[in-house]
C-alpha cells in the first residue's frame, strides 16, 4: 500500500474534535470563558476556536447584543461549530476561517480576546501572544488557557513506544517537550503574562481527568500534535501503531489521563498619553486652566 496522508487512514479523521468535545474541549472551553468574565454586548475574538468549545459559551455570555468572532484556520471545525450555534440558536457567533496571527482588529479594538489552548500552535508563543493583544483595546482583557505542567503524561511515552517499531530512528531522538512546559505553573505563568504588559493577572488551575478509555485517547492522538508522528505512514502502519498503543494503554492500567489546564486572564494596561515638552509658554500658563483634559479610553 502506498504511503499516504494520516487523514486519510483513519476513520475519525475529522470529527477526532466532536469524540472529545464532552469530555476534554468543552469543559477547559467553558472554563475559559468563565474565567474571561464577558461583558453582555462586547465584542470579543475567540482566536483558535476550533468546533466552538470555547466561542459557543462566549456568545450565551455576551448576548443579546454582544458578538464572537471565532477564527480557526481549519474549516472542518468551523462547520461544526455553525452546526452547534444553529441548533443553539446563536445567531451572535461568526464561525470565519482565517489566521489569527493575520487578523485585523475593529476600529477600537476588541473589547476582549480568548484563546483557550491554542497559544501552543503559534511558531513564536511569545510574539503570538503579543499579536493578540494588539486586537486589545486599552483596558480590553486578555484570556488564555494552556495546559497543566505534566500533562500528557504517560500519553505521550505510550505514543512514543507504538510509534518507534515502524519508525526506529525515533528510539534515539528525544521527545520534543511540550513548548509550554516551563510556563505550566501558576506562578511561572502569572510571571509571564506579566511580562506581556497585562495588569489585574488572575491564574486559575482547572482539574481535569479524561477516562482511560483506549479509542478516545487514540482521538485524541490523531487530533493533535502527536499527529505529526504518523503522517505518511501507510494506513497498515498506523492500525499498528493504533495497536501498540491500546495495548501499552492497557497493560499500564490507565484509569484516568491528567488534562488539567491553567486559565489566565488579564487587562492590558492604558496607555497614558505622550507628554507635550514644557515649552517657555507652558511654563508661563503653568496652574492656569487651559481646557477640558483628554479622556483616554
Amino acid at each position: 500500500m502506498e504511503p499516504r496522508d494520516v487523514a486519510a487512514g483513519l476513520a475519525e479523521g475529522t470529527e477526532s474534535s466532536d469524540r472529545l468535545f464532552s469530555a476534554l474541549w468543552s469543559p477547559i472551553g467553558a472554563a475559559t470563558i468563565k474565567a474571561a468574565r464577558l461583558r453582555p454586548g462586547a465584542h470579543v475574538l475567540d482566536a483558535c476556536c476550533g468546533s466552538g468549545a470555547s466561542a459557543i459559551p462566549a456568545a450565551d455570555q455576551v448576548s443579546p447584543h454582544g458578538v464572537i468572532d471565532a477564527v480557526d484556520l481549519a474549516e472542518a471545525s468551523l462547520e461544526r461549530g455553525r452546526a452547534k450555534a444553529a441548533i443553539r440558536g446563536l445567531s451572535n457567533v461568526r464561525f470565519v476561517r482565517g489566521d489569527v496571527l493575520d487578523w485585523p482588529a475593529p476600529p477600537g479594538g476588541y473589547d476582549a480576546v480568548v484563546c483557550s489552548l491554542g497559544v501552543s500552535s503559534f511558531p513564536d508563543v511569545a510574539a503570538g501572544t503579543e499579536r493578540l493583544l494588539r486586537l486589545v483595546r486599552p483596558g480590553g482583557r486578555l484570556t488564555v488557557a494552556i495546559w497543566s505542567q505534566g500533562v500528557f503524561e504517560p500519553l505521550a511515552e505510550l505514543i512514543h513506544r507504538a510509534v518507534v517499531p515502524e519508525r526506529p530512528r525515533l528510539a534515539d531522538v528525544p521527545r520534543p517537550a511540550t513548548p509550554l512546559q516551563p510556563l505550566g505553573t501558576t506562578r511561572s505563568f502569572r510571571d509571564w503574562l506579566a511580562a506581556r504588559s497585562l495588569s489585574c493577572i488572575d491564574v486559575q488551575y482547572v482539574p481535569l481527568a479524561v477516562p482511560g478509555d483506549p479509542g478516545l485517547l487514540w482521538s485524541l492522538v490523531s487530533g493533535t500534535r502527536f499527529r505529526g508522528l504518523l503522517d505518511g505512514l501507510p494506513v497498515t502502519a498506523v492500525e499498528r501503531v493504533r495497536r501498540r498503543f491500546t495495548a501499552g494503554l492497557l497493560a499500564e492500567g490507565h484509569d484516568t489521563i491528567d488534562f488539567s489546564a491553567l486559565v489566565g486572564t488579564g487587562t492590558l494596561r492604558r496607555v497614558a498619553p505622550p507628554r507635550r515638552p514644557r515649552s517657555a509658554r507652558s511654563l508661563l500658563t503653568a496652574g492656569q486652566p487651559i481646557g477640558p483634559a483628554r479622556q483616554i479610553g
